[in-house]
């Protein structure tokens, strides 16, 4: 389980275009003097992973353990003389993620007790503002919206590409496809998804898609019933002006198949939704019977394949040395997981990526490690590759997620399962 937020900054704008690459990043150390929780020989970091203790009443899941995982990694890491001379000193914090409060107090003990340099793992939308805006402390494994990066003051790089990067690959991979040729295209919505729908929209233009309607469903989701009622409206709608393919923007992604199955709607143009995940979640869904609806639907996203991941060379070598720390520990196969098998390769999987990408950017840093100089250091990485990432990353100004590749997925009816369709960009 994975959750991005992650956020480096502060400003000097007397020295701005000497030592920073991105407008209102900077920090609190001279140019040539490391940053908190940097000695010569040590980098103080901290890491946050998801409490699944803290939630088992709720949900049976099992990730892993996390703070085995990342220590043997460090371990391996400060074995071979640390990153450019400094070894890792972990400080562990699990996040229970029900509510704010357990989150904000691991900031907290991190940030002013620990006095950490950055911060690493896991974490949800809410928490990037304490780290990123009120301490300065830089982050690896978050993601922030264009809001909240527009208030970091501290950097944040992050490998699980943002709506900004992923949406422009996505409508031009589906194009490539050949999905939007000779077609009529409707774009639909729901409220909160108008903010992606007004990314899809322009990039649509671009590439001469025929677009013939768009709405918003403004029904609250807690009405379900209203939420159907008004999705037949729409597609009447979008039936009416011929359109035989439907872009689900966003929770639209969910809330539209399953609204044309419960109307037992005669209507079933192309589905095509943006995000991967959305579409999982209807599948996951022990309500849906995977209808019509979703015949030939295409989806895409930033997470590569189970086998893609699972299979890469440097993952295997980085999930052998987790397991070599905890040998009677079962970390299972995602490739022939089965919808019971427990998820117990989530902790190697994140620590693996992180740690790979912390180690990137601090040693790009160079000798002297501060946020101007780990800001630097990231945004010079723009051909990198990561354990499992199925592809490069480039973290060049503006790319704080990486902008890497794109996986495209099709139902396969038969089987009843999203299959693996290529990779764009």
């Amino acid at each position: 389980m994975r959750f991005a937020p992650k956020v480096m900054v502060a400003v000097l704008i007397a020295i701005i275009g000497l030592i920073l690459s991105v407008p209102g990043i900077a920090d609190g150390a001279a140019p040539d003097q490391s940053g908190q929780g940097v000695t010569p020989t040590s980098i103080k970091v901290g890491i946050t992973y998801l409490d699944a203790a803290a939630i088992q009443n709720i949900v049976n899941i099992n990730p892993g353990n996390y703070k085995v995982a990342y220590t043997a990694l460090i371990n391996q890491i400060n074995a071979k003389g640390g990153i450019n001379g400094r070894k890792i000193v972990p400080v562990f914090e699990p996040i229970d993620p029900i509510g704010t409060a357990p989150a904000a107090t691991a900031c907290t003990a991190l940030t002013e007790d620990e006095k950490v340099f950055a911060v690493i793992g896991f974490f949800q939308a809410a928490d990037t503002a304490c780290y990123v805006e009120t301490h300065d402390t830089p982050m690896i494994g978050a993601t922030l919206s264009n809001a909240q990066a527009a208030q970091a003051k501290a950097p944040w790089f992050n490998n699980i590409i943002s709506d900004n990067d992923l949406i422009p690959k996505e409508m031009a991979a589906f194009k490539q496809e050949g999905a939007f040729a000779k077609k009529k295209v409707a774009v639909v919505g729901d409220t909160s998804d108008q903010p992606e729908v007004n990314l899809v929209l322009p990039e649509l233009k671009k590439l001469k898609v025929n677009v013939v309607q768009t709405a918003i469903n403004s029904v609250p989701d807690t009405d379900q019933a209203a939420t159907n009622s008004e999705y037949a409206i729409i597609a009447q709608k979008f039936q009416t002006a011929g359109a035989n393919v439907v872009i689900a923007v966003g929770d639209a992604g969910v809330s539209w198949p399953e609204a044309l199955q419960n109307n037992q709607s005669s209507y079933l143009p192309r589905l095509i939704v943006p995000d991967y995940s959305d579409l999982e979640t209807i599948l996951s869904s022990k309500t849906n019977t995977g209808g019509a609806e979703l015949n030939d639907a295409l989806t895409a996203g930033g997470t590569p394949p189970p086998a893609v991941e699972w299979n890469d060379a440097a993952m295997r070598r980085c999930v052998a040395t987790v397991h070599s720390a905890e040998p009677t520990a079962v970390i299972n196969d995602p490739v022939s997981a089965t919808a019971s098998t427990p998820i117990t390769w989530s902790a190697p999987e994140n620590a693996c990526q992180d740690l790979a990408l912390f180690e990137d950017v601090v040693k790009a840093a160079g000798k002297t490690l501060n946020n101007t100089t780990f800001n630097r250091g990231g945004e010079s990485l723009t051909n990198v590759t990561l354990p499992g990432g199925g592809g490069t990353y480039d973290f060049g100004t503006g790319h704080r997620d990486g902008d890497g590749p794109v996986f495209l997925y099709e139902w396969n009816a038969a089987a009843k399962k999203l299959e693996p369709k290529g990779t764009a960009g």
